[in-house]
């Protein structure tokens, strides 16, 4: 069954979209017999997994069964809606939240302070603020658009950046980036402190400098890169206990993305303002011995629009079409120096937002 945020969400698209109506009304019946299937293998899932707990099984293994019988759990409670949705966010609200299954059908044009998360129904959640206050919540208690309208977030408002608890599992240290290229890192018992209070991770920030992203470290190197393509790579630890610029920038560029690298195995994925995608392996790129200069500039691909690494990428265009394309697929081909076009975009609707996994 679909719950009635969800149900409201296809009313509203055929009431916004009415030439797209008998499309919308196919999609929605291939849903229900989806869902209704998908129930079935759930419940199944969820009696068989909490057999398996009662049996004996290992700590680590017993805590995997755990977290998948609540994601279970979570989804039977919300309808059966267990596949991933795309949430669409700005400072103060929550704009949309679309899931997978609608994607395609989907025409949202977002506002310049609008960014994204891929979520699911048992997700927790970190959410910073501008001023670097954490607070730790879980996907299911946030206030949802209904009726077409944004849901106001009230509080924490001033929101900077949401971003998923499971990625910081295996992670030593929380990194935080400023609008003007500095960064700041806190131990994750810190950040996990920090949420459960709601209380500022960061207290000797620069003013007029606000936090725009966190991110996972694993005591490793960070890459980073620019709209023009300036690059750096250096040490996590290198970073000093009041901070550091990432790399001193002409007046007419400014730090793009931070990036944690695991391992040098990784691949760097940079996606083009004009809707292109360039690949380049973590080995090109050299590690300094500390943040503060750029080590060089990547040939051809300014300006860019993101960077990150992952499997996925996640394109919503500047006419609100959501675009969900693997990278695995087009390593190859994106590692020439003039990089390949975005699948499924033209040169009419180039990409506004992007969005790695």
């Amino acid at each position: 069954m679909l719950d009635k945020k969800d149900a409201q969400w296809w009313i509203d698209e055929v009431q916004k979209h009415p030439e797209h109506a008998s499309d919308l009304v196919r999609a929605l019946a291939d849903r229900l017999a989806f869902l209704d299937q998908q129930n079935e293998e759930l419940r199944g899932e969820v009696i068989t997994l909490k057999r398996r707990t009662r049996t004996g099984v290992s700590n680590g293994d017993e805590e995997a069964l755990r977290r998948r019988i609540q994601s279970l759990e979570a989804a039977l409670k919300r309808g059966g809606i267990s596949d991933s949705a795309l949430m669409f966010y700005a400072p103060d609200r929550i704009e949309r939240l679309i899931p997978a299954s609608a994607w395609a059908q989907t025409a949202y044009v977002a506002s310049p302070e609008v960014r994204f998360l891929r979520c699911e129904a048992a997700m927790q959640l970190y959410i910073i603020t501008a001023e670097s206050r954490v607070f730790a919540m879980d996907f299911e208690d946030l206030p949802l658009p209904q009726d077409g309208k944004a849901a106001s977030l009230g509080n924490p408002n001033n929101v900077a950046v949401m971003v998923d608890q499971g990625s910081f599992q295996r992670a030593r240290f929380g990194v935080l980036r400023t609008q003007n290229g500095y960064v700041y890192h806190a131990l994750a018992g810190a950040l996990a402190a920090a949420g459960a209070r709601g209380e500022k991770l960061i207290r000797t920030l620069i003013p007029g400098d606000p936090i725009v992203d966190l991110l996972p470290a694993f005591n490793g190197d960070l890459f980073g890169v620019s709209v023009q393509g300036r690059w750096t790579r250096f040490p996590e630890r290198a970073i000093a206990g009041s901070g550091s610029q990432v790399m001193s920038l002409p007046k007419n560029d400014s730090l793009l993305a931070l990036i944690p690298l695991e391992s040098d195995s990784v691949t760097v994925y940079l996606v083009g303002a004009e809707g292109r995608l360039w690949a380049r392996p973590a080995t090109s790129f050299s590690a300094r011995k500390a943040p503060g200069v750029s080590a060089g500039q990547i040939k051809g691909v300014n300006p860019l629009l993101g960077a990150g690494t992952g499997s996925t990428l996640h394109i919503l265009s500047r006419r609100g079409k959501i675009h969900e394309i693997g990278l695995e697929r087009l390593r190859e081909a994106s590692s020439t120096e003039q990089g390949i076009g975005l699948p499924g975009l033209s040169g009419a609707d180039l990409p506004q937002l992007v969005l790695f996994s």
